[in-house]
């Protein structure tokens, strides 16, 4: 059977959430002070709505059946009939299909239809994460973070929350370790490591604007996605839209890395939201 090998990954192409009912997921991103692209995808059996996160696209995923998107995470431990993060697409500069045998960190092909930017629709080949209860695909893109970004922004139209980009994904995972010899094995070196207390540990991996954070071992809940952290050009604006549109949103505080963070403090669709804003770094 042919093996998918990817070269070259370059990014965090998009962030993929599963929800129940797509046009409730809909109002409520919008009430957070997302925009929401007008039309829908439809592939695979899944119903899939847009939403800009700068160069980075949050795909709400709905599906029809038990089709698609849940078989091909099921294959993976992972349950797709709750809301939250599934994973995420790799952009890389190619996808190459090869007769060898399968490595440690590459999977058999099964790929996904999803909206593309530079032409209708993309075929995403899974991957194996190295990470329990999350999915990972790998899309070839042609397009700079520039170009995604501005085809993100005339597709969705501008966040009313300032969201300029993705700034970090949250994961947590049972065995450090293996969360990173998994990614430095398929090109995604860590970059750093940060002692958290009560044995948990940080590792950090950064693609383009945006950081993916492993934390384990896994101490609260499941293994998985956990949250997202978008970077604001105004935070006050963004916990003011939430406030606005019913949501609880906490004030602005310090954060830890340096600038200024926000929650909401009701998940959306399972996902952990956090606003933040840029400013001096600060120590560890």
């Amino acid at each position: 059977m042919s093996k998918v090998q990817i070269v070259g990954i370059i990014c965090i192409e998009r962030v993929l959430v599963a929800v129940r009912d797509l046009a409730a997921s809909r109002e409520n991103w919008r009430r957070a002070g997302f925009a929401v692209a007008t039309g829908e995808f439809e592939g695979d059996d899944i119903r899939i709505a847009r939403i800009a996160a700068g160069a980075v696209e949050i795909d709400l995923c709905a599906t029809h059946s038990a089709d698609s998107l849940p078989r091909a995470t099921a294959e993976r431990g992972l349950n797709t009939e709750k809301s939250g993060i599934v994973g995420w697409v790799w952009g890389v500069k190619g996808v190459l299909i090869s007769n060898e045998r399968e490595s440690s960190s590459v999977a058999s092909i099964k790929s996904i239809r999803l909206p593309g930017l530079a032409q209708d629709s993309v075929r995403a080949e899974m991957l194996s994460s190295g990470l329990p209860g999350v999915v990972t695909a790998a899309a070839p893109i042609n397009l700079d973070l520039e170009s995604r970004r501005q085809a993100l922004a005339r597709l969705c139209g501008s966040n009313p929350n300032t969201v300029e980009y993705l700034e970090h994904i949250v994961v947590m995972t049972p065995v450090l370790e293996d969360a990173i010899a998994a990614h430095e094995a398929i090109g995604v070196p860590c970059k750093r490591i940060r002692e958290v207390g009560n044995g948990a540990r940080q590792a950090f991996f950064k693609l383009e604007q945006t950081v993916l954070e492993v934390v384990g071992p896994a101490t609260r809940g499941r293994p998985g996605c956990w949250g997202l952290a978008l970077m604001c050009s105004d935070i006050a604006q963004a916990v003011a839209t939430a406030r606005a549109n019913g949501l609880q949103a906490t004030d602005p505080k310090l954060a830890i890395q340096g600038g200024q963070i926000a929650r909401i403090i009701d998940p959306l669709d399972g996902v952990a939201i956090a606003f933040m804003q840029p400013g001096p770094r600060r120590d560890d």
